[in-house]
């Protein structure tokens, strides 16, 4: 199967999430948008590209260590556009995202159901980060 992985939420790099989709794909696209109606309200271009391209190399890392056979696309647009045009031009078999409880996520979905994109949405738990050293601190300040 031939599944499309847009990274929308920031969590797509959670161990449920990877194991969904390499169960599921033989192969996988993960495609980042660069959605310029965002950048004005979140942040600077350069630095979004650079956030999206950490997320993007350590899903990558974690679906070739399954041994899938994994592509990347960066896109530059609107991202509902751009997840509907990829996924016809590439063919997929399905769609599979992060849930996220927002207005844009339903849009996107309702979206897909419209051009009768097949997709399944994956509920991950949030991990809390740690951060590294904070132990190491704690103990330097007691």
């Amino acid at each position: 199967m031939n599944i499309l992985v847009p990274l929308l939420s920031g969590k797509e790099d959670n161990p449920e999430f990877i194991k969904a989709i390499t169960t599921n794909g033989k192969k996988i696209i993960l495609l980042q948008i660069v959605d310029k109606e965002f950048l004005t309200k979140t942040s600077t271009a350069m630095g979004e590209v650079m956030q999206n391209q950490a997320l993007l190399t350590k899903v990558k890392k974690s679906i070739q260590a399954k041994k899938k056979k994994v592509e990347e696309i960066t896109e530059w647009g609107t991202t509902i556009k751009k997840i509907l045009s990829i996924a016809i031009l590439q063919k997929v078999d399905k769609v599979f995202l992060v849930k996220q409880d927002n207005q844009f996520f339903g849009d996107i979905l309702k979206a897909m159901k419209k051009e009768k994109i097949p997709y399944e949405i994956i509920e991950v738990k949030d991990e809390e980060k740690k951060e590294k050293g904070f132990n190491f601190l704690n103990k330097l300040n007691k």
